[in-house]
């Protein structure tokens, strides 16, 4: 099947025609949109009021089309665009890193907004990805020092690129959590995203995850699913500053056993659902042992 011209009200009807089986009509309305944006000149507003009369050329059309057969394929938009915003930063995305949700948008925003007015902050982001948190904190809090750490080189080159796209400067460097992070850095923040997602939770997830992006960055064994929090905990019991806070992105059905263990190590621990009611975010915040003995 082909789109009938050039028109945009063709190609829009197009896309409906095609992803229907697969997306939410506002999903492929918001989708579309994005990717008619992105190939052309016309902004959401001339796409909304003109797309009776408006057409594209033959290689936008091109372009389009491919998007739309991506789409169908169930590739990620973000992916297809090769980008995605990410708070203040613009983010370029590869399939070696996980693309930013929506609930890593609201830990970075949280704690932005927690530690608003404070000065030269030290912050470390473990398990740093495509980079998105390292340095939307940067942006947020200009004189901090925010260092950013991965095992994957992949990950590491995507975040120097966010970095000089954003014209940020942050210390990104090759660590692996689970065999220790050498630093003699101490810090104020330190925030993860690692993979958590336990193997027997395969089956609940969508293709647009499973098949485009890296299984590295997602699972861990049903045996031992805290393993990086774990090791995240050891980090933060040598590298965190006392009354220094821990944000962790986490797996909504073991929210409960991850709390637990930080408390049992002198944290004071509070978990938050998020947009969507799920507990996704634990703030451990270290207890100055001077004051608690």
């Amino acid at each position: 099947m082909r789109i009938s011209s050039n028109k945009l009200k063709d190609i829009i009807d197009f896309a409906f025609q095609e992803l229907e089986s697969l997306y939410e009509k506002n999903e492929i309305r918001t989708m579309i949109y994005s990717i008619i944006e992105h190939f052309t000149d016309f902004n959401l507003t001339k796409i909304l009021t003109l797309k009776d009369e408006l057409r594209v050329s033959e290689s936008e059309l091109l372009k389009i089309n491919f998007a739309i057969k991506d789409l169908k394929k169930e590739k990620p938009l973000q992916q297809i665009l090769g980008y995605c915003d990410f708070l203040d930063v613009r983010i370029n995305l590869n399939k070696q890193v996980l693309i930013p949700r929506v609930e890593t948008e609201e830990i970075a925003q949280r704690i932005i907004l927690e530690n608003k007015g404070k000065k030269n902050l030290k912050i470390a982001d473990i398990c740093c990805g495509s980079g998105c948190i390292a340095l939307a904190l940067k942006k947020a809090f200009p004189d901090a020092e925010v260092f950013a750490f991965d095992i994957s080189n992949d990950a590491l080159s995507q975040t120097q690129e966010n970095a000089n796209l954003n014209d940020l400067e942050i210390n990104i460097q090759k660590a692996d959590v689970l065999k220790g992070i050498d630093s003699s850095n101490t810090f104020d923040i330190i925030v993860s995203n690692p993979p958590y997602v336990r193997e027997s939770e395969k089956k609940l997830m969508k293709n647009n995850v499973l098949l485009y992006e890296p299984h590295l960055a997602l699972f861990v064994s049903d045996e031992n699913p805290l393993i990086f929090y774990e090791h995240i905990l050891e980090f933060c019991n040598t590298n965190l500053n006392p009354n220094g806070s821990v944000y962790l992105e986490i797996n909504e059905f073991l929210a409960k056993e991850t709390s637990n263990l930080y408390q049992k190590h002198n944290f004071e621990t509070s978990v938050f659902e998020d947009i969507r009611n799920k507990e996704r975010l634990i703030i451990a915040k270290k207890r100055d042992k001077n004051l608690s003995d």
